[in-house]
């Protein structure tokens, strides 16, 4: 058979040649056919292929989610004060108080972002996996009766045990074991004395007013200008709380619910009519003990030879500072004493917690003008209590509120703050520097104080049962017939105490105290 090519006349004078096209389209159709499908095919595989990898990677995924564990919280209510803090800061309301405590209220809403822990200002909550210990705390290594070493006691929120009726009842606790334990007054003057006392917060005022009840001398030294500096500087009109509410108030320094101002009046009167001398501007420089057990204290106005020393001196050690030019001008300050000091100032508050936001607040009644920096983008340290009272006087005008700033420069007469590559220079008058302080922790190391990890959850008995154990029931210590004088209730400016409150009865014949 003749191919169609052969012989066409068509193809010679180059026109189409039907025949042809009719051939090869003829011959190409099984071709495309099995190409389409195997084309069809090969796409089937691939997505075939492509659903059971994705079904096995989901499958992965949920075993993976199904096994991973979830972050649970911790809470240790020995530290947690009830301040409200990471209550305030969960965006899910994961957490509520009860009581005095916080609490996993909703455990399902948690979206594991860790703000409570971040929030918390005594590391009492810690978040870690199900399944999994909390991570340890460094604390001091304590006997039960607080003793860091024979002889050397160590009392208050720097061991542990934080809150004003604490250190007051450990004040009492610690005077009482050194008892129990032998130490009888054997003092001469000239330096020498029973028992020495660093720190005149409410733990050390306790341990003098003890050694007055018991016969033994002392030397109270404190570094600040002022008794008891950290409650006397707190702004005017501060609540003091008597937490814990389940713990009795059985220190000779009585805590209760009430104003700062009625509460240092209270204890005023107490230690006018005891004589208890506090030397002020006196810091301890070294610590040493001699051949006969006694301790060499060294400060920078004596030498002291004790047989006991406590060491009742918080956790704020050293103000943090800025770090930034002017920060030493006499303007510049890192706690408010009362605010009608300032009337009519241009003040800044620099910090984000309940001490700054305290002072802005009291501020907001006296200065001219009042600006909160706080280099954050919210405040998450600070009391529910507190955000609410400052969100009130902001909408009134009287608190200009700077979320993420930083101070830059202070001079004389302004303070430049620094907003991301923004300046901004305001007229100024003073500054407080509230962002807390350094823990004084080497220089505990540094005079025999050992610090070990512990349990997330260790904690120490209620410090009323330390009293008790140490002198038994206490109505009947306090109402013994040795009492030479009694503190009468109209003393504290209310006509009858609380049960937290302590009666003091105090043997005044045996006291001796060096000049």
């Amino acid at each position: 058979m003749e191919s169609p090519v052969l012989g066409d006349k068509s193809a010679e004078s180059g026109a189409p040649n039907p025949a042809l096209l009719l051939y090869w389209t003829a011959a190409m159709v099984p071709l495309l056919v099995f190409g389409g499908l195997l084309g069809f095919a090969i796409v089937c595989v691939l997505i075939s292929a492509g659903i059971t990898g994705l079904k096995k990677r989901m499958q992965a995924k949920r075993l993976s989610n199904a096994k991973r564990k979830l972050l649970i919280h911790s809470i240790n209510d020995d530290r947690c004060t009830g301040c409200e803090a990471c209550i305030t800061v969960c965006p899910t309301d994961v957490l509520e108080l009860d009581g005095t405590k916080s609490r996993v209220a909703r455990m399902s809403d948690c979206i594991q972002c860790e703000q409570c822990v971040s929030a918390c200002p005594t590391t009492a909550l810690v978040m870690h996996y199900e399944g999994t210990k909390a991570p340890p705390i460094r604390m001091p290594q304590l006997d039960d009766y607080y003793q860091a070493s024979p002889g050397l006691y160590l009392i208050g929120e720097a061991a542990g045990k934080p809150l004003v009726k604490n250190a007051s009842n450990l004040g009492r606790v610690v005077v009482e074991h050194m008892l129990k334990t032998g130490l009888r007054a054997n003092s001469s003057g000239n330096g020498q004395v029973d028992v020495l006392i660093v720190g005149s917060g409410p733990g050390g005022l306790s341990a003098a007013l003890s050694c007055v009840q018991r016969g033994l001398s002392y030397a109270l030294i404190e570094k600040d200008e002022l008794v008891a500096a950290t409650i006397a500087r707190w702004p005017k009109g501060k609540e003091c709380m008597a937490e814990p509410y389940d713990v009795k108030c059985v220190g000779l320094l009585p805590v209760f619910d009430s104003g700062k101002d009625e509460l240092l009046a209270a204890w005023r009167t107490i230690l006018d009519k005891q004589r208890i001398h506090v030397s002020t501007r006196e810091t301890v420089e070294d610590v040493q003990r001699d051949t006969r057990g006694w301790f060499n204290v060294k400060t920078n106005k004596q030498v002291y030879s004790a047989q006991r020393v406590i060491m009742a001196i918080g956790t704020r050690g050293k103000p943090r500072k800025l770090g930034v030019g002017g920060e030493h001008l006499a303007k510049v300050t890192s706690l408010l004493t009362d605010a009608a000091d300032h009337r009519g100032q241009r003040v800044l508050v620099v910090g984000g917690g309940d001490s700054a936001v305290e002072a802005a607040i009291a501020l907001s009644e006296t200065a001219q003008r009042v600006t909160l920096s706080y280099r954050g983008k919210q405040l998450s340290r600070c009391k529910a209590k507190n955000r609410q009272k400052l969100d009130e006087v902001v909408k009134a005008g009287r608190v200009v509120l700077r979320y993420a700033t930083n101070v830059a420069e202070i001079k004389a007469d302004t303070v430049t703050l620094k907003a991301g590559e923004q300046y901004e220079t305001i007229a100024n008058d003073h500054v407080f520097v509230c962002i807390g302080g350094d823990a004084p922790v080497k220089w505990l190391e540094s005079v025999g104080v050992k610090f070990i990890e512990q349990p997330h959850m260790f904690s120490r008995p209620p410090t009323d049962k330390l009293v008790e154990k140490l002198i038994g029931p206490v109505a009947a210590t306090a109402g013994g017939n040795d009492a030479a004088v009694m503190i009468d209730p109209a003393d504290f400016g209310a006509s009858e105490l609380e049960e937290q409150r302590t009666v003091i009865r105090f043997p005044v014949e045996k006291v001796r105290r060096i000049a």
